[in-house]
């Protein structure tokens, strides 16, 4: 189920923590994707067997999912705050 939010009723400084939000939630992802490539890249290299590495690559799968929905509402945001002229 998708809620859809009205960025145009925020103010400025909800707007602001929002995209504040937003940008902290994916260096966090950005950093555990560069721990999980540095982890899948290690056991690649070791030999871990193929089970191991299927296992790895469909928690890949999952922690790659929600990516989409958070880029979405972060261009949302980005869009009303330049209607807006404001300097993020």
């Amino acid at each position: 189920m998708s809620t859809t939010t009205n960025y145009s009723t925020f103010t400025t400084d909800e707007l602001l923590a929002e995209q504040a939000k937003i940008k902290k939630q994916r260096t966090f992802w950005a950093f555990v994707l560069g721990a999980f490539l540095g982890v899948l890249f290690w056991a690649a290299i070791s030999g871990a067997s193929l089970m191991k590495l299927l296992v790895l690559f469909v928690a890949f799968g999952i922690l790659g999912s929600g990516g989409k929905k958070n880029e979405d509402k972060y261009k949302a945001i980005q869009a009303e705050i330049s209607s807006r002229n404001l300097q993020a």
